[in-house]
């Protein structure tokens, strides 16, 4: 997605950065999260592979957008393109760090989560 975004908005300009920021974080967030909390729910053996989702998409989103959005900025004004790479990897560890706490924070209705595992 970098390549085109920078293909198609070529330059550090102010309203270009705006254009990427915008682009990236508000077209592809929204899908990668939601792939994020089903997949997780249909490996979990969830019941309902939505709530996790209903429930946790915006508080994400907003977390998202608090520390995605400072970072693309410097991303896309200061880092150069064969340094992104390295750059977007370290971000990329500490938004998997917090993807993994918020994935962790409970659910509500904690009767919903799993389905029971009973073997016997």
């Amino acid at each position: 997605m970098y390549k085109w975004l920078d293909r198609t908005y070529f330059g550090t300009d102010k309203n270009i950065i705006i254009r990427k920021l915008l682009l990236d974080q508000f077209i592809l967030t929204p899908y990668l999260l939601t792939a994020f909390y089903v997949g997780m729910s249909l490996m979990e053996g969830s019941e309902d592979i939505f709530l996790e989702l209903r429930e946790k998409l915006l508080p994400t989103f907003i977390r998202s957008c608090c520390f995605w959005l400072p970072v693309q900025a410097l991303n896309f004004r200061l880092v150069l393109p064969q340094y992104r790479i390295i750059y977007m990897g370290i971000c990329g560890f500490i938004w998997v760090n917090i993807l993994c706490w918020t994935k962790r924070e409970g659910i509500k209705d904690q009767s919903l989560r799993t389905k029971p595992n009973v073997t016997r």
